[in-house]
């Protein structure tokens, strides 16, 4: 830590020492080996197993899962060779995208899903013992547990009954609105009922009006002010430091709740959640508040991953020595079917290193936290939901750099799963790995990139079963993959609860400081005011012109979120340019 008389505050070397990647530039991160990755996807398919971490240290059922899985491989390492076969280019053909039909492309995506190559004796060791120590840490309490992508936890029994029932009863009553008033998401067609939803009445930058400190209040008399750029460029230098400009909005932010959790890790809100009426839907925001508190948890764990040392990679390739194990006929013949790339066993399975690992910790502080309600409906009318895109959360406005979600209801669907990839390379700028010129065919069969394809890989997905909790940081992009009614005849729902958390050390506009911009709420609240009722017409009309001059109309509020959506709508294609699909240019030199 630094010295007292460094010049620095308390908050800029907690800041120093904890050092939040984001999601917004590129981050060095190793990528992982197609092996590595079908061993997590087989140790995925035992977390998903009910009781899985006491059958895991049953030797019979282990032999038997290994016996299932062996077969499963098989039969998918036959598929991967036959397309192969079928499909691959040997190397300096052409691989122009326009020379491939639909067909053709769609068999390059399976080639990337599945090996060549069986699975290893060496390969289930490391599997099994993973998840074993993975059974060791799980908290039978909350249910919490590891998954198999790096950050992410989950919990099954986090949320007890009792509290799941109250939040959905009482997110039922912004479900029982009459038609002509359900907010239905804006290019869902009809399918995502948003009940609480950040973009509705946001901040807007030159108009949202904010509380004045208290110190300035007597000095202008006047208590609100209006949120503009400078006032954000002051109060926020974090987003001011060597990061692209599209990034940054000039014009919206979401607007999180200020949230205190107590030394005991209590959670009390300090302000209103954003959407929700504070006195008649003062029942929910409560819930809510309960819920937050039960995740504080699995954000400690998942920031503390974030924070810590990245544990090493279970296998490690250097492609320059690929091929060293080949005589040298083969070794230089690049059509020869036998050249192939030798990829090691893993090392053993160690637990991660306590070395350098940061613990951290929440309590005693105020968590700035955006709450999302959000149902996808589905009907024998619209059976079928197509997935969501691949995004992060926000932009550098917000600085999210957690997101919980609780999946509170679930019914009549087929099964629904969130993915994750991340971004790889080794160099702030490009990939710049070793590689063997114009070897496209060896990444491909090892990593799963081929030449000008996007450096991204897909990390795996998790079941969004009902009463599932998940946590993972903002720095994978993330999606809903599709789902469809199990029974076409009846209507289907999957119902969440989101909470984006801001990072901790970092202060923005929230609701605190932004009174509330409906409109309708505030002229509803003045005309049941009885001091406000005995008042003149033209007094009352001057008092509600002065209060209402800080809030919007609900159609204005809608242009307002049309404008902020279709800004990260183009964030997200420059965001995809710059970082997430980066081609690999594999070329010669």
């Amino acid at each position: 830590m630094a010295d007292s008389d460094s010049g620095h505050s308390d908050e800029e070397t907690v800041n120093h020492v904890y050092n939040f990647p984001t999601p917004f530039e590129w981050n060095i991160r190793d990528p992982i080996t197609l092996h590595e990755l079908r061993m997590r996807a087989f140790a995925a398919m035992v977390l998903e197993k009910p009781r899985w971490w006491e059958k895991v240290l049953d030797e019979a059922l282990v032999d038997k899962w290994r016996q299932e899985m062996q077969e499963f491989d098989r039969l998918a390492v036959a598929r991967a060779q036959k397309q192969v076969k079928r499909r691959w280019p040997k190397d300096g053909d052409s691989d122009d995208p326009d020379d491939h039909s639909e067909d053709e492309d769609e068999e390059d995506s399976a080639i990337q899903q599945w090996l060549c190559d069986l699975v290893t004796d060496a390969q289930f060791e490391w599997t099994f013992a993973f998840l074993k120590h993975a059974a060791g840490q799980r908290d039978e309490t909350t249910g919490c547990q590891v998954t198999t992508i790096p950050c992410v936890y989950e919990a099954s029994v986090l949320v007890p009954e009792e509290l799941k029932m109250s939040l959905t009863q009482q997110a039922g009553v912004l479900e029982s609105v009459p038609d002509e008033e359900k907010d239905w998401h804006p290019g869902s067609d009809g399918q995502v009922l948003d009940l609480v939803h950040p973009s509705l009445y946001c901040l807007c930058i030159d108009r949202t009006q904010v509380v004045r400190p208290a110190e300035e209040i007597a000095r202008f008399g006047d208590p609100l002010t209006v949120y503009n750029m400078a006032m954000c460029r002051e109060e926020r230098p974090d987003i001011d430091h060597d990061i692209g400009d599209y990034y940054i909005s000039l014009d919206f932010q979401w607007l999180p709740t200020d949230f205190q959790v107590s030394e005991s890790g209590d959670v009390r809100r300090l302000g209103y959640i954003n959407n929700l009426h504070p006195i008649k839907h003062r029942a929910l925001c409560d819930t809510i508040t309960s819920v937050l508190q039960r995740f504080v948890p699995l954000f400690e764990k998942s920031l503390s991953d974030v924070l810590s040392p990245t544990p090493p990679l279970a296998i490690n390739v250097n492609p320059y020595l690929w091929y060293s194990h080949l005589p040298l006929e083969v070794r230089y013949d690049s059509e020869s079917e036998k050249r192939k790339p030798l990829i090691p066993d893993p090392t053993p399975f160690a637990p991660p290193s306590a070395e350098g690992r940061i613990e951290l910790n929440l309590k005693g502080r105020v968590l700035q936290v955006i709450v999302k309600l959000a149902n996808i409906m589905l009907t024998p009318e619209k059976p079928h939901y197509r997935g969501g895109s691949w995004h992060v959360e926000g932009m550098a406005n917000e600085k999210i750099v957690a997101t919980g979600l609780y999946y509170y209801a679930c019914d009549n669907i087929t099964e629904s799963r969130l993915a994750f990839r991340a971004q790889v390379g080794t160099d702030s700028e490009s990939i710049n790995m070793l590689y063997v010129n114009g070897d496209r065919r060896a990444w491909k069969t090892t990593y799963g990139m081929g030449s000008e394809e996007p450096l991204n890989q897909n990390l795996g997905s998790i079941v969004a079963a009902e009463g599932k909790c998940v946590v993972f940081p903002n720095i994978y992009q993330h999606r809903v993959q599709p789902f469809e009614l199990a029974d076409k005849t009846k209507p289907g729902h999957r119902k969440i609860l989101c909470f984006f958390l801001v990072q901790p050390f970092v202060t923005i506009a929230s609701t605190s400081r932004v009174p509330p911009q409906q409109r309708e709420w505030i002229l509803d609240e003045m005309e049941r005011a009885p001091p406000l009722q005995r008042l003149p017409r033209e007094l009352f009309d001057m008092v509600a012109d002065y209060a209402l001059a800080s809030t919007s109309t609900r159609k204005q509020a809608e242009n307002d979120r049309e404008e902020l959506m279709e800004e990260r709508k183009n964030f997200v294609v420059t965001h995809n340019e710059e970082v997430f699909e980066v081609p690999f240019n594999l070329c010669e030199h």
